[in-house]
């Protein structure tokens, strides 16, 4: 089977064009406001919304992505979608000009623009030799497709398009009430050049010359219709040639080549944003994905706290894990403010960019293939629901009950704390024995220490506070046995909570 997809492979997928639930929880959404930055004018959040269904999609990506961090082919692949946009950009405003001959004129600039670009990226993969199965089977197909065309006389036509416009050439003579236009012959002299050189001038060609006959993609102006008028009178024969490229090849792009530009843009905005990423100190791993080995990472950290404090001397502190080989919930326990949220949160974005077959945000990562990722993380309660904040948190809970899928990533962050201790480890416990069943693994944020009790598929985290110094968080997690303790009496002392305090306030 031939080329078809550099993000998709064989499979065919159909692309998403709804944000995924999962994304406000994890500030996925935040990240990919980052990464759309450096994709200018293409629209690439579908693709980041579209999760692979097969294993194999991910291993197809991740060798993708090894020859784009080739820099030479990364930039070789920029520079061909810049030409693309200028080639699309003269192709739509030909479709908007009124009069003919400019459109032939705009659309022959698109044809050429698109040649130029498709043997820029043939010249590039003969000195950068990707090794992926994608981009080794785009180049077959890019190679074959220059061959139809040139045996189809496309290289004949651009050659005929250089010749229409390197010989319409012209001189403007600028006076009070008038302008003289006069065309350029090999017998005219440059009176402009030989003037400056008498007084010993300098002309640069940028003074003097405009580089197109439509120098802009704007409506023409009276003096440009005039000179193509007057050119079109002086040389038919030029402007027949175009005239009948543009009505031979009226639609001369391929689809192929049309979704490989939008496509590859999935993997130069990455690229750039990790680029980006490493400047501020933040490294990247590079995933790996089986079953020969449990589910454990290194140096993991919040991808999103880092650029949130990219401007400020704060230091994000990385954590490792590694759960046992069967399905299994970390149940993190520990103080306030201490990571925990974090420490899930950066979980969930280090799983969903090993999803994507791109790098992620830790130094060594290994993981299962999931069939996707299940978040429910604490929202503020609506006054306007006229339901309290329980019955809104099962809410929300219940359509992800309901899908019974297996094999899920789960998030879980402080479900049921308005209800009594006893009922929230009751329910709590009913969730993640729910989800063990169906062979999910995930992380429980919680209070209730109860849940960290230790049984089969639980494993027990505790985020950290310095020694001696319990006000102080290390924002290190680490397994252990919940300690019982919410390390809240420091908190209520320096935020003057205390019970004399307030009575003293309202005195």
């Amino acid at each position: 089977m031939g080329f078809e997809s550099i993000l998709f492979g064989e499979t065919r997928q159909k692309i998403s064009e709804c944000m995924p639930d999962f994304f406000h929880d994890l500030q996925l959404d935040y990240l990919l406001g980052l990464i759309k930055n450096y994709s200018k004018i293409y629209s690439i959040e579908p693709f980041y919304f579209t999760l692979p269904e097969d294993s194999s999609l991910i291993s197809y990506r991740q060798q993708v992505y090894a020859d784009v961090l080739q820099k030479p082919l990364a930039d070789a692949l920029g520079r061909f979608c810049l030409s693309m946009q200028k080639s699309r950009g003269a192709y739509e405003f030909s479709g908007r000009c009124e009069d003919r001959r400019a459109a032939a004129s705009y659309h022959l600039e698109a044809a050429s623009h698109y040649w130029d670009a498709l043997l820029a990226l043939e010249a590039a993969f003969e000195k950068c030799e990707p090794e992926s199965r994608g981009f080794m089977e785009f180049r077959e197909f890019l190679l074959g497709y220059l061959k139809d065309c040139r045996a189809d006389g496309w290289e004949r036509d651009m050659e005929e398009a250089g010749r229409f416009f390197s010989e319409l050439r012209f001189s403007l003579f600028m006076e009070e009430e008038r302008i003289t236009i006069l065309e350029e012959t090999e017998e005219q002299p440059d009176l402009l050049r030989e003037i400056a050189e008498i007084l010993g001038e300098d002309v640069r060609a940028s003074d003097r010359d405009m580089p197109d006959l439509f120098p802009g993609q704007t409506e023409l102006s009276t003096l440009e219709e005039t000179l193509v008028r007057l050119l079109a009178r002086s040389r038919p024969s030029l402007f027949q040639d175009i005239d009948s490229f543009y009505s031979r090849r009226r639609n001369f792009y391929s689809e192929c080549i049309l979704r490989f530009e939008q496509e590859i843009q999935f993997y130069l905005s990455f690229y750039k944003f990790q680029e980006r990423t490493e400047t501020l100190g933040y490294a990247f791993g590079l995933p790996k994905l089986g079953e020969d080995g449990p589910f454990s990472g290194t140096g993991l950290y919040d991808l999103a706290l880092a650029w949130r404090n990219a401007s400020r001397n704060y230091e994000v502190v990385d954590n490792d894990f590694c759960y046992p080989p069967k399905a299994a919930f970390f149940v993190v326990t520990g103080p306030n403010q201490g990571g925990k949220t974090t420490f899930a949160r950066s979980m969930g974005q280090a799983l969903y960019f090993s999803m994507m077959g791109l790098p992620v945000n830790a130094k060594t990562f290994h993981f299962p293939f999931f069939h996707g990722i299940v978040t429910h993380f604490e929202a503020e309660e609506k006054i306007q629901s006229n339901s309290g904040k329980l019955k809104e948190e099962i809410s929300r809970l219940a359509p992800i009950v309901h899908q019974d899928k297996r094999n899920l990533f789960v998030i879980l962050n402080e479900l049921f704390t308005t209800a009594t201790t006893y009922d929230a480890a009751l329910m709590g416990k009913r969730v993640v024995d729910y989800f063990l069943n169906r062979s999910c693994f995930g992380i429980y944020v919680t209070h209730i220490q109860e849940l960290a009790d230790e049984r089969e598929g639980i494993v027990s985290l505790v985020a950290q506070v310095e020694a001696g110094e319990e006000k102080r968080r290390t924002y290190r997690i680490l397994p252990m046995e919940a300690q019982g303790c919410g390390y809240s009496e420091p908190l209520v002392r320096q935020f003057e909570l205390r019970y004399e305090d307030i009575k003293r306030r309202l005195s």
